[in-house]
C-alpha cells in the first residue's frame, strides 16, 4: 500500500502502469515524506507528489481530525517559496491534474498554464503529458470526474474559500505566506 488514502493508491497503480507522463512534471513521492522544505509545517501536512520538476510539492493539509484524508484540502508548497491551497480535496486536485496544465507558483500565488504547443505544418507538437488522454479516461471511469477546464480558476476558488482558516493556521508559522497575499 502506498498511502492511507484509497484514491492515492489507485493513482499510484495508474502511474506505475503509464508509459509516459500523464500530468506535467507530476510524480508521486513517498507519502508523508518531508524533504525539509517547510519543517514548521511537518505535523500538519502530508506531502505526496512532486508538483513541478524544480521541487514544488503537493501535500494534504491536515486541517482537522477527519478520518478520510481525501476530503482534506491540498496545498502547493513552492520551491521558490509560497504555500497555497490549490484544491478543496483530492478529487479536485485530480481534476486539475487531468487538465494537463503546468503549475507555477511563488509567494504571490499559484497559477496553471497550458504549455502544450499546437503543430504548425509538419512540425511535431510538444505535449508535456502524452498519457493525459488515458488519465482523463481513467479519472472518468474510476471517479466519474472530468478534467478542469480552467485549473487556475479552480485553485483560486479553493484558495479564496479556505483563505480564513488557512491564514489563521499558516500566518503564525510562515508570516510571508499571508503577507504576500496583500502584495499580489
Amino acid at each position: 500500500m502506498y498511502a492511507p488514502i484509497p484514491a492515492l493508491n489507485l493513482l499510484k497503480e495508474f502511474e506505475d502502469g503509464a508509459d509516459d507522463d500523464f500530468a506535467p512534471e507530476f510524480e508521486l513521492i513517498e507519502f508523508g515524506h518531508d524533504d525539509g522544505g517547510y519543517p514548521q509545517l511537518s505535523d500538519r501536512i502530508r506531502p505526496f507528489a512532486q508538483a513541478t520538476g524544480s521541487g514544488s510539492t503537493y501535500a494534504i493539509w491536515l486541517r482537522d481530525e477527519r478520518d478520510d484524508l481525501a476530503t482534506l484540502p491540498v496545498l502547493f508548497l513552492g520551491d521558490e517559496g509560497g504555500v497555497h491551497v490549490v484544491a478543496r480535496d483530492l478529487p479536485e486536485l485530480l481534476r486539475i491534474l487531468a487538465s494537463g496544465w503546468t503549475p507555477m507558483g511563488d509567494w504571490a500565488g499559484v497559477d496553471y498554464a497550458d504549455e502544450s504547443e499546437a503543430a504548425d505544418g509538419d512540425e511535431e507538437a510538444y505535449d508535456p503529458c502524452p498519457a493525459n488522454p488515458a488519465f482523463r479516461a481513467w479519472l472518468r471511469d474510476r471517479f466519474g470526474l472530468e478534467a478542469a477546464e480552467d485549473p487556475g480558476e479552480v485553485a483560486r476558488s479553493a484558495g479564496e474559500e479556505l483563505w480564513e482558516p488557512f491564514a489563521a493556521w499558516i500566518g503564525p508559522l510562515i508570516p510571508d505566506a499571508v503577507a504576500a497575499r496583500g502584495k499580489a
